[in-house]
């Protein structure tokens, strides 16, 4: 068995876990020790060999991650030039695929204003799950990576009329719209569509508080897959206090 639990998303943290019976991964630690514990203590994870794999320094991602490492006794994984920004000595320096007990864990390069940004592809035994946020572009590799995600946990963070309307300032405004900054409800729809199955259940991630809603995120993507007839499991919007859906595989 394989699970998935988004346990927070959004500008003010994040961090995903994905266990079986042997081995525990946690995807970013962007929330405090005491709001991971609370979020895990149901979950009877407490004996898994537990890894934590960091996407980008960002704080959102990042902040709880000594904490938590500490508390946990987890090896913490990441791109040298991450670990260096995070001033973090005791990580694990990652290039290619990572073998974590039955789980490889492949990092992807994305476009985003972090060191060195990457998101992650997880696979166990023909089961894929791909856990993608904060990049302005979809690569081709990418969408190789991606293509038949069993979760394909992907960002949707700004609906772009809201954040042209919104309160952010103008360079914000740019930042978020550039190639390296985050992917619109369309960008997100448009990803899903091309890499996507049957068999496929699609989380949106990373919403925006101010220049988004998940009704909004939910009816753009919804929208743009009935238009292509595309098929799969399920869809949702992952939420800064309540995460996603527990899934089990």
């Amino acid at each position: 068995m394989l699970n998935f639990y988004m346990l927070s998303s959004g500008s003010r943290g994040n961090s995903t876990v994905i266990w079986d019976e042997n081995d525990l991964i946690i995807i970013d630690c962007g929330i405090s020790l005491k709001k991971f514990l609370e979020k895990t203590s149901m979950l009877g994870i407490d004996d898994l060999e537990k890894s934590i794999f960091i996407s980008h320094e960002h704080s959102d991602h990042s902040a709880g991650a000594r904490t938590i490492s500490r508390k946990l006794h987890a090896d913490v994984y990441s791109r040298a030039r991450t670990l260096d920004k995070m001033r973090f000595e005791k990580g694990y320096s990652i290039n290619g695929e990572v073998a974590i007990g039955n789980f490889t864990v492949t990092p992807v390069s994305v476009n985003h204003d972090a060191v060195d940004p990457v998101v992650y592809i997880i696979r166990k035994r023909g089961i894929r799950i791909s856990v993608v946020s904060d990049l302005g572009i979809v690569s081709d590799e990418l969408l190789y990576e991606m293509n038949g995600s069993d979760i394909m946990a992907i960002e949707a963070n700004h609906d772009p009329e809201m954040l042209r309307t919104g309160p952010y300032t103008e360079m914000l405004k740019r930042r978020i719209r550039s190639d390296h900054g985050h992917l619109s409800n369309e960008q997100s729809a448009e990803a899903i569509s091309m890499a996507a199955k049957d068999n496929t259940r699609i989380v949106l991630t990373h919403l925006s508080e101010k220049n988004n809603t998940p009704d909004t995120a939910l009816e753009t993507v919804k929208a743009y897959l009935s238009n292509r007839n595309k098929r799969y499991i399920s869809i949702e919007a992952a939420s800064q206090d309540f995460g996603s859906t527990l899934y089990r595989l």
